[in-house]
């Protein structure tokens, strides 16, 4: 089980809401894959992630437009390529061409390089 842990913490309060309900869910997903959940409930919880990495991902756009972050065109493109590749997983999963212990350590994977990589230095140059 992973948690919301105080390096994840960027101290812009919107993004930081965000990046919490969207680790509750992998933390969800990587729970109930634990506990033996059905592949139509790991599937749903799946199509929560990815609606909310998609809405996430569209909130933090705008937050560089906004500011003219000048770093704005690669960061959207590390947002389109994680949904493609969230999406990919997401199918593999359903088709049973991966296990969801797979899912699970991509989407952590996935989750905290981005956070503490990208989306700090987005957060260093917004500002609070």
């Amino acid at each position: 089980m992973i948690k919301w842990d105080s390096r994840y913490e960027l101290g812009n309060e919107q993004i930081d809401s965000e990046h919490r309900t969207l680790l509750g869910l992998i933390s969800d997903f990587g729970e109930a894959a634990k506990q033996g959940a059905t592949k139509e409930k790991l599937v749903q919880i799946l199509d929560e992630i990815s609606t909310h990495a998609e809405y996430h991902f569209s909130s933090e756009e705008k937050i560089m437009t906004g500011c003219q972050y000048p770093e704005q065109k690669s960061h959207a493109l590390l947002h389109l390529n994680l949904m493609e590749d969230l999406i990919d997983k997401f199918w593999k999963f359903k088709r049973g061409a991966i296990m969801a212990n797979e899912v699970f350590q991509f989407l952590f994977e996935w989750f905290e390089p981005h956070v503490l990589i990208e989306d700090k230095k987005l957060v260093e140059y917004v500002g609070n």
